[in-house]
């Protein structure tokens, strides 16, 4: 618990005693009960005032490692959890500066406000946190960006719990992603990898779904992967096709980018089919570059949503058994056993393996799970190259939507492979399971 202790100012016991010997006794029950009541109020309002609820552990890594991977837990208003948020923030350099265009400010202000109030309390928050007036056009505060991004390709399996051989309902995941700066190269002296700070967000708030959730690039709603007090669980991944059609176009629109998307479907929806309607009613647009997702909930229930390259239309794939993604548009190819010899980005032949060893039997075991996503994986005996930092999986996770838990491993760099000097050996913390109290 953050703040200062409790402490109820009264007055002194000899003077209490003398005025209420002057009075009979029904003066006397009164001023007890006045007495009493002020004392309540002053408790519920310090309590109010200190509700904040804040832990930070380090869970994998070090700085001397790839990786430093923190467990941060919030519990408290949406508004505290905003300050506390930019404080975290703070700590990586991240400034709010004006950002030269007032009126985009104010409406994307409204829109948050009138769609996304969960965001909007944690937006006050931040605006507290910097010393800001929230109402200020010249300011935006939709997000808390902190390192620079770079472009992931990643693969996850859903497995409904007719599926999986203990009964629940498995979101299985590799998150892979360059280990170097934003133009993939290694980085320079004193600059830090784009995904080498990780955080584990568990968030309790007054308003909208407790979650667990792994943030990056954002503390606000960087959200890469994560979970709810629902079962609901969710996955962001690049989506490469409509870049190679019609080029990227990042931008800072009003409405939800591709991962605060992810974190209002955590806040606000308890099930597949909420989530559908969300996000076929949510205004999106994309910050860096265009993305995909696959949602599912502990029913078994789940559903891919994607947009046509020129985003003119979405799509949604319902899951029928374990169900598949990797980087490309799964409406555009509803089979890939033809195409997948001719994928220059591996994401079809990745789709395709993971097809075919999700129909090799009917249930699966947890460590069945992990063992065909590494199927997909960067091997743990890697190739390097001299100039580009190499691309690895970064994490491995496994979400039960039935317990609300996440078990998870990080890569926390490499070393040279004494048996072949081309290769390097990928080195990962243990697994460690969180629980989301819900």
């Amino acid at each position: 618990m953050c703040g200062l202790p409790l402490r109820i100012k009264t007055p002194s016991l000899a003077l209490e005693k003398e005025a209420i010997g002057k009075m009979d006794n029904t003066h006397r029950k009164y001023i007890f009960v006045v007495l009493i009541l002020a004392a309540l109020a002053i408790l519920v309002v310090t309590l109010t005032s200190q509700d904040l609820q804040f832990k930070e552990t380090v869970i994998a890594g070090s700085p001397e490692d790839f990786a430093e991977v923190r467990h941060v837990v919030l519990k408290g208003t949406n508004f505290e959890i905003g300050t506390k948020l930019a404080e975290l923030a703070k700590r990586h350099g991240t400034q709010i500066d004006s950002s030269g265009d007032p009126f985009m400010n104010r409406v994307k202000r409204k829109y948050v406000k009138n769609s996304y109030p969960v965001m909007y309390e944690r937006m006050r928050g931040i605006a507290a946190a910097y010393g800001l007036e929230f109402n200020d056009d010249a300011y935006d505060f939709t997000a808390l960006p902190y390192n620079l991004r770079g472009i992931p390709g990643c693969s996850v399996v859903f497995y409904p719990k007719d599926y999986s051989k203990n009964g629940h309902s498995i979101l299985s995941r590799n998150y892979d992603f360059t280990t170097g700066n934003i133009q993939g190269r290694y980085p320079e002296e004193g600059e830090l990898p784009v995904m080498s700070r990780p955080y584990l967000i568990e968030i309790y708030p007054d308003q909208g779904y407790p979650s667990l959730a792994l943030h990056s690039f954002d503390l606000l709603s960087g959200l890469i992967d994560g979970i709810n007090s629902e079962g609901l669980a969710v996955a962001i991944l690049a989506e490469s096709e409509s870049v190679s059609k019609v080029g990227r176009e990042g931008a800072n629109e009003v409405g939800l980018a591709e991962l605060s998307s992810m974190r209002y479907l955590l806040d606000n929806c308890k099930s597949v089919e909420e989530a559908k309607e969300a996000m076929l009613t949510m205004k999106h647009f994309y910050s860096f570059i265009p993305c995909h997702y696959i949602i599912a909930d502990r029913s078994g229930k789940s559903f891919i949503f994607e947009f046509s390259p020129n985003r003119n239309r979405s799509y949604i794939i319902d899951g029928k058994g374990p169900q598949c993604i990797t980087n490309h548009l799964v409406f555009h190819h509803p089979d890939v056993g033809d195409v997948a010899d001719k994928d220059p980005g591996n994401s079809l032949r990745r789709y395709k393996t993971l097809g075919d060893a999700t129909a090799e039997k009917k249930k699966y075991t947890l460590e069945e799970m992990e063992a065909i996503n590494n199927r997909v994986a960067v091997a743990a005996q890697a190739s390097r190259h001299e100039e580009y930092a190499p691309g690895r999986t970064l994490w491995y996770a496994q979400y039960d939507c039935d317990d609300r838990t996440l078990t998870v491993r990080f890569y926390l760099g490499e070393k040279p492979d004494p048996s072949n000097e081309s290769k390097m050996i990928c080195e990962y913390s243990k697994p460690q399971t969180f629980r989301l109290r819900y």
